[in-house]
């Protein structure tokens, strides 16, 4: 484990992004509140990050994706906003399972395999922490991965709601 600004982490890896975004038409924006410094594996970090902007590029229909940080004294949240396809409320905990696709006639772009969201999970359980999701058909998904500043610290609330605000555009 190595201290990690996540600040800086996820805007890297929004920059390594950017290129495709702008290809598939999605801009992507980055807001951060707070010290986002924590114990973690970067590497597996990183990971999680680039699956959740890449699956957002993919589905996000050529809108805008809103990338969000927050921290309190326990955690630092990041939530992946798109605004493209979503998925069904009974569906957010199958987007974890592997292979698992909300519409499987629909093709893919950007390729994959299926099993980015849960190696994303297990990513994110290593550390202590949570990756959840939040979608409405036609309205997006938000993505929220929490972690806690120390991976002793049991996680009891997240910087960042699940449920995104603006949840009916």
């Amino acid at each position: 484990l190595e201290e990690t600004d996540l600040a800086e982490l996820v805007s890297s890896e929004i920059g390594a992004a950017k290129s495709i975004g702008r290809q598939m038409g999605a801009e992507m924006s980055l807001v951060t509140q707070g010290d986002c410094i924590v114990e973690c594996d970067p590497r597996r970090i990183r990971r999680i990050v680039r699956n959740l902007l890449s699956n957002a590029i993919e589905h996000g229909r050529q809108h805008p994706i809103e990338v969000h940080l927050a921290a309190d004294n326990d955690c630092v949240a990041v939530t992946v906003r798109d605004h493209g396809v979503g998925f069904q409320t009974d569906q957010a905990e199958l987007v974890f399972h592997r292979f698992w696709r909300a519409d499987p006639s629909r093709n893919r772009v950007l390729g994959g395999t299926g099993l980015g969201l849960s190696i994303a999970l297990a990513d994110a359980h290593l550390h202590n922490g949570w990756l959840e999701a939040w979608g409405k058909p036609g309205c997006g998904a938000q993505f929220r991965l929490t972690l806690p500043k120390n991976p002793s610290i049991e996680l009891i609330a997240s910087a960042l709601p699940l449920e995104p605000e603006d949840n009916n555009a």
